[in-house]
């Protein structure tokens, strides 16, 4: 027995326990108290220290209250006087309840052997009267047995195939419940005698079908004894029925192997379709004929189909590789014709499975799959209608009739249209390999229709002079274009979902898209090149006039009115035309660039330049400014503001123009006033480009000597971190000396369409300039860039903008006159007192 007195240690749960029942609310009577996390939950800020006092005269009381009440609990114990005695005699009792527990286990024990003492011989008479029970269960079914194979066998020889099926269950059910007892010789011999008459009757079913079946399947037997039959074949087992049908359908599908031999005009791909129809007259004879005879679960009308579509699928395999090349009409032909038929079996067998067949019949493809290694043949013939397809379109689109409303060109929704045909028509033939294949035969002439269709008929466009027609035929193209990108994209998904699972991530038109992108930005660089080709002739002619000797200023030149109507008249053209308005914001970038790379280069090719020309030329230069602002308004309906961006692009490239103008404009003397002047304006240190202003300026090279010792001196002293190296403003044609011919842009406007065609495919957005490359994504701006006056400029203000800005720029011109006039009269004063 163990020492009572020995005190168990109490475990932190049973304190936890013994806490909870006596209801123990305070966190410091808590045996789990933290006390960092107590002090922080006190104070748990620096704002709350001040209140430590209070804390602290509460703890000072609850440890006086603890006090008390541990002096109260000691007295009461120590008054207690009988408290050792009780615990004496609490030890005596557990003690005494110990004792009497053992007693009961030994006296239960003995019990229990007394009772297994007298329930001995009830145990044996039970064991005796469930084995005599089981004896004579097991005697009843050995006659039950012996009987019922005795009437089998009389059964079966008088062909009683319906009782026979039934007690031929039975025998196999009872013979299930003696496998145990093979070894005694009874059984054994009984066994011997199911198993002999089992194969009697397999037999005879055999024999039965034989004789009710001509060779060509035609029915001479009963059908209520075939039926019968077949219920003895379906207890027999499965091996019995797979011989009866594979016997049956190989009766029925004998004529169709006579008559479609291999050899026969009529096993051809062209008489395909006679092979269907024998199968459902065959098929319709079944069903009014031998219904009756095969229980619905054989499916046997199914094992026919199944069957003569093994037979057919081999014979179109031999029929197809006999021919080097099917033709494709008759191919196609006979591969839509079987997959009806396919379709149909399918359909009619899906109710019979649905009810309890024991097998799966899935007749898609059954016969079609000999077709796809010859589908080439059918995607060869539409590569060849694409083809002749894009070389037609190139005419038709050149000729097309345009009455205003054409927003693509026509051809492009007839290509995507005979694409959503062809991609229906062949998955229907097959989403495997050929399906594929067909992809890429997608993807091979959306890139010969940008190739040829758009970008040919744009270079031919941009050959011949230019015309509304013309330039209208390129905007249309680069609609085109962009609807081809987004329309393409579609196409993707839908071959992608198309395409089986093992093409699916080989699937990609992402070159084609970037193929059409590309076309986009070569359309529009060939709608900048158009109109800048016709621009060329006015600023030829102004290279023409003698700015050398013009002696006053007046209103803006001739030819800047020319290129006003010019640039006027088919940028609305394409800011009509356009559907998608970021891609004429940059065609209006491109146009800026463009247009005034070959301004500034015809400054400089000007011979002199007096300053009363410079004068005039700056005068123009605004003119153009006004002209190019106006741009993104051109065409478009309603109130439309000049981007903001838009409109300081525009400063910044005509501010280099109007900065070497007005060095020109300053007088060389006094020289030192000009030298700072042109650092002010130009601000580089580049003696080639001060000694170039001198040119166009009219100072020889000789004359130039005072000018650059003056210059090279004053560089000298400015520190080199206030002025650039080289400022860049003289174009690349003056930089390289070459002198372009007149009839023709700079080299870098004038790249062939031919050459930018054959690098289409290595197209890079990010390698275009900024305002290229958003053509994506182009920002729209609300606000409108202002004028000199601050008024903004919009569709309905143009004139007016334009007016004020002429009228502020004009006192500029006369304030720059006046003080020149000042200029001189001090220079004859001074020529006076020498």
């Amino acid at each position: 027995m163990p020492n009572i007195q020995q005190r168990a240690s109490v475990s932190p749960d049973l304190e936890r326990h013994v806490l909870r029942i006596l209801k123990v609310k305070s966190p410091l009577d808590s045996p789990d108290l933290d006390p960092t996390e107590y002090i922080n939950r006190l104070f748990p800020n620096e704002q709350s220290l001040s209140s430590v006092d209070t804390v602290i005269n509460k703890l000072q009381a609850k440890a006086d209250e603890l006090s008390v009440e541990a002096e109260r609990l000691t007295g009461s114990q120590s008054e207690s006087n009988g408290g050792a005695q009780e615990l004496d005699n609490a030890k005596q009792a557990i003690q005494e309840l110990f004792q009497k527990i053992q007693d009961i286990k030994l006296k239960a024990a003995q019990s229990e052997s007394m009772v297994q003492e007298i329930t001995q011989d009830v145990k044996s008479l039970d064991y005796a009267k469930r084995h005599l029970t089981h004896s004579v269960t097991v005697l009843k079914r050995l006659q039950m047995l012996v009987t019922a194979v005795d009437q089998l066998e009389t059964m079966s020889r008088n062909k009683q195939f319906k009782e026979s099926a039934q007690l031929l269950e039975a025998v196999i059910q009872l013979m299930q419940h003696f496998k145990s007892y093979k070894g005694v010789q009874q059984i054994a011999e009984l066994s011997d005698r199911i198993t002999q008459l089992q194969k009697d009757l397999d037999s005879c079913v055999l024999r039965e079908f034989e004789n009710g079946f001509q060779k060509d399947g035609t029915l001479t037997g009963q059908t209520w004894l075939l039926h019968d039959a077949c219920l003895v074949a379906t207890a027999l087992g499965d091996k019995t029925k797979e011989k009866i049908i594979k016997r049956y359908v190989d009766l029925q599908l004998s004529d169709y192997r006579q008559i479609f031999k291999s050899a026969e005009e009529v096993s051809q791909l062209d008489n395909i379709s006679r092979r269907y129809a024998w199968l459902k007259r065959l098929l319709k004879t079944l069903d009014e004929k031998h219904a009756d005879i095969f229980p619905p679960q054989w499916c046997v009308t199914a094992r026919v189909c199944e069957q003569f579509c093994n037979y057919t699928r081999s014979d179109m395999e031999q029929v197809l590789a006999a021919s080097p090349q099917p033709d494709v009409k008759e191919l196609l032909h006979a591969l839509q014709l079987t997959i009806e038929f396919e379709a149909q079996l399918t359909k009619r067998y899906e109710k019979l499975i649905r009810i309890g067949g024991d097998r799966q019949f899935n007749f898609t493809k059954s016969i079609s799959s000999s077709f796809q290694p010859y589908l080439w043949v059918y995607i060869d013939a539409e590569d060849r209608t694409l083809t002749n397809m894009i070389n037609s379109y190139f005419a038709s689109d050149m000729n097309a009739d345009d009455d205003g409303s054409m927003v693509v060109l026509p051809s492009s929704t007839d290509l995507f249209y005979f694409y959503r045909e062809t991609l229906v028509q062949c998955a229907k033939f097959s989403t495997g390999k050929p399906f594929y294949d067909l992809c890429q035969l997608f993807t091979k002439h959306l890139h010969a229709y940008c190739n040829v269709v758009l970008l040919g008929g744009v270079s031919k466009n941009e050959k011949s002079d230019l015309s509304t027609e013309n330039l209208r035929f390129i905007t249309l193209a680069l609609n085109t274009a962009d609807y081809c990108c987004m329309t393409t994209s579609q196409l993707e998904e839908k071959l992608k979902e198309k395409v089986d699972e093992e093409f699916r991530e080989k699937v990609s038109l992402e070159s084609v898209k970037e193929a059409f992108m590309s076309a986009v930005s070569m359309c529009i660089d060939a709608a900048v090149r158009s109109i800048g080709y016709c621009c060329e002739p006015y600023l030829q002619q102004m290279i023409r006039l003698p700015w050398s000797v013009l002696d006053t200023v007046g209103d803006q030149s001739e030819y800047v009115s020319q290129l006003q109507d010019v640039v006027k008249r088919y940028a609305t053209v394409v800011g009509r035309t356009v559907a998608n308005k970021r891609y004429f914001r940059t065609f209006s970038d491109r146009f800026v660039e463009s247009f005034l790379s070959s301004y500034l280069l015809s400054i400089f090719r000007c011979k002199h330049i007096s300053e009363i020309g410079a004068e005039q030329m700056l005068l123009d230069t605004h003119a153009l400014k006004t002209l190019l602002l106006d741009i993104p308004l051109m065409g478009a309906e309603g109130a439309v503001t000049v981007p903001t961006l838009y409109g300081k692009f525009v400063s910044k490239g005509i501010s280099k123009a109007e900065t070497i103008l007005k060095t020109v404009m300053t007088p060389t003397d006094p020289i030192e006033g000009y030298v700072e002047n042109y650092l002010f304006l130009i601000g580089d240190s580049s003696m080639t480009n001060f000694s170039r202003v001198l040119e166009l300026k009219g100072v020889k090279k000789p004359d130039q000597g005072p000018l650059l010792d003056a210059f090279q001196r004053r560089i000298t002293q400015q520190p080199s971190s206030e002025l650039a190296e080289n400022s860049n403003i003289l174009p690349a044609a003056e930089i390289s000396g070459a002198a372009p011919p007149a009839s023709n842009l700079p080299s870098a406007i004038t790249t062939s369409l031919s050459t930018i065609a054959t690098s289409a495919s290595n197209f890079n957005p990010n390698a275009l300039p900024p305002f290229a490359r958003n053509i994506q994504g182009s920002p729209t701006m609300s606000s409108a860039s202002p004028t000199t006056d601050g008024t903004p400029l919009s569709a309905g203000g143009g004139n007016r903008a334009t007016g004020r800005l002429n009228e502020n720029f004009r006192k500029l011109v006369m304030t720059g006159m006046a003080f020149r006039k000042d200029l001189q009269e001090r220079r004859e004063q001074q020529n006076r007192r020498t």
